[in-house]
């Protein structure tokens, strides 16, 4: 788990009260951080992953003042749009396509409120950051800036760079300095650069180095704060974050509109989750009766507001709790600080032991009828992309289907919706393997009901060697359905990813349950494979029951079909 060091003396001050280092590690470490150490000048904690908003000095001591019932201030309000707007050019979307940004006014800062500042930026950045990957934070001096602001993919142009007093050109910082070489990926698209600027000139090499021009200091009243990365749902999320942490620094915050070419935001949203849990809920998941107004006071510890309606408890996390979705993240918060040493155990009031379900035994013995056949069994990725999924299968898109938001790349862009694909293209890297190859697999396919996302099991099996045919693959799908207790009807076909009149369905029980046939030539070259290839796909989800045989029957024939 990630691990900061605080400056124990300005902690103490934050705090507000005095207290001894015994009860200030019980209080960090009932909430789940770890104190690694604790001195007269620093206190070292690890803390959870899940939670960057500790990541902070001000933020471990706001959370020890919830904790110890020293705080119930809830709410946090930002200003109006103020008159900085930022508009997005097209180049960066091929990289880095989103910003979000806030401004921080009459700031009065001291030494350790800089540096806490510019520490919580750095190690966000780095950890829930992805080392940058994820987001990146940019710190801006407003004094000498003037709109309008523009973030963008530019050219290769020159501007003075934090720490320097000469202008230098985007690419010599990325040559010349170290976090520039490490970050290269993330900031450059072809022969561009990603930058933040206004009118007068670059304020930021974005994810690399500020400009000398924006530089904070103590003296800095008026500040930028950009957030940049791939998701905009979680830079956004970020920036409300960070204007809770500057709200409870005292200082005041505003929103600032980011212009796109099909849409604005005004930013901060300043967005929080409410949940209404039934008490019930509560006692029965965490163990024990927790009594209403136990479960506001324990909510309320944790930085929750809290409050009674109906039956339930409505609870309403802090913008800051970016680690709350849903109310399970809000029940384990309570049991926190419920404590869980205060948690008896539950006796066992049943020995009987786990087994596996019928679906997975079946399913296992379908597994070992086809190895039995000769056929070996194969992995593949639930990720592909639609290249691989319909074009090279001569099939066109599903109307529907499970696709991937933000894909960082081009090969995974979506869930797979059947396996063939997947056998074809494992047959295309093993040409020069020796013949017959006969590979199978049988795991999950995705589709799209009703907008719901669905799961099935499907298994898929390809024969390829040159004297594949038909017949071939007829048999062995009649050798499998046949071992699993039940009887097909193979019925004539047109399927485009198959050689017509070589093709067919496949019904058990007047059920379409798949295909089988011939692979179609200009199949077989798209996917690089040189000799004919024969094989079938089934819906396992569409006719095996829990009465299908699983292996444990011992040849019995249980199937009522």
């Amino acid at each position: 788990m990630p691990v900061t060091v605080h400056n124990k003396r300005y902690m103490l001050k934050l705090l507000g009260f005095k207290i001894d280092d015994a009860e200030l590690v019980k209080n960090i470490e009932s909430m789940g951080p770890n104190v690694k150490r604790i001195d007269a000048g620093e206190i070292e904690v690890e803390y959870p992953a899940n939670r960057p908003d500790l990541i902070s000095t001000l933020g471990l001591s706001r959370a020890v003042r919830y904790y110890m019932r020293k705080s119930r201030d809830f709410k946090y309000e930002v200003g109006k749009e103020g008159d900085v707007a930022i508009s997005v050019g097209a180049h960066v979307s091929e990289i880095r396509p989103y910003i979000a940004a806030l401004v921080v006014e009459n700031m009065r800062l001291g030494e350790d409120d800089l540096l806490d500042i510019i520490n919580f930026t750095e190690k966000l950045s780095s950890t829930y950051g992805r080392q940058r990957s994820r987001i990146a934070l940019g710190l801006h001096d407003m004094k000498d800036t003037k709109g309008p602001f523009m973030y963008d993919a530019y050219e290769d142009e020159e501007f003075v760079p934090l720490g320097s007093k000469s202008k230098m050109k985007y690419s010599d910082v990325i040559n010349s300095d170290r976090r520039g070489r490490k970050y290269v990926k993330l900031s450059k698209t072809g022969a561009r650069y990603v930058a933040l600027k206004d009118s007068r000139g670059t304020m930021s090499l974005i994810p690399i180095i500020n400009s000398e021009r924006t530089k904070v200091s103590v003296g800095t009243n008026r500040m930028l704060v950009d957030i940049t990365g791939v998701t905009r749902e979680i830079i956004e999320r970020v920036a409300d974050m960070l204007a809770a942490d500057f709200i409870d620094r005292g200082f005041e915050v505003s929103r600032v509109v980011v212009r796109y070419r099909e849409s604005s935001r005004s930013l901060p949203k300043m967005e929080s989750h409410e949940f209404n849990i039934p008490l019930k809920q509560l006692d029965d998941e965490i163990g024990v009766r927790i009594g209403f107004n136990n479960a506001i006071v324990l909510a309320n510890k944790m930085g929750h507001a809290a409050a009674l309606v109906g039956s339930k408890i409505r609870v309403t996390a802090p913008t800051y709790r970016l680690d709350v979705i849903n109310e399970q993240d809000i029940i384990e918060d309570i049991a926190v600080s419920y404590g869980y040493d205060y948690i008896q155990p539950v006796p066992i009031l049943s020995s009987e032991m786990g087994a596996l379900e019928d679906r997975t035994k079946t399913n296992n013995f379908a597994r070992d009828v086809m190895i039995g056949m000769g056929y070996g069994e194969t992995m593949n990725s639930y990720l592909t992309n639609e290249e691989v999924n319909f074009n090279k299968m001569r099939r066109e898109r599903d109307s529907e289907y499970v696709n991937i938001t933000n894909p960082r790349s081009g090969l995974t862009t979506m869930l797979r919706t059947w396996i063939m694909p997947s056998l074809l293209k494992q047959l295309g890297q093993s040409m020069h393997d020796s013949f017959p190859l006969r590979i199978f697999e049988l795991d999950m396919v995705f589709g799209v009901k009703k907008n719901v996302p669905e799961e099935k099991y499907h298994l898929a099996a390809v024969s390829c060697h040159s004297q594949a045919n038909f017949n071939e693959a007829k048999a062995s799908l009649e050798g499998l359905v046949r071992s699993l207790g039940a009887k097909c009807e193979i019925r004539e076909d047109d399927n485009m990813s198959m050689i017509p009149g070589r093709c067919a369905t496949v019904e058990v029980g007047k059920k379409n349950i798949g295909f089988m046939g011939e692979i179609h030539p200009e199949v077989l070259a798209s996917f690089g494979i040189e000799e004919p290839v024969v094989g079938f796909e089934i819906d396992l989800n569409e006719w095996i029951g829990n009465n299908a045989r699983s292996g444990d029957e011992k040849g019995s024939r249980t199937s009522k079909r």
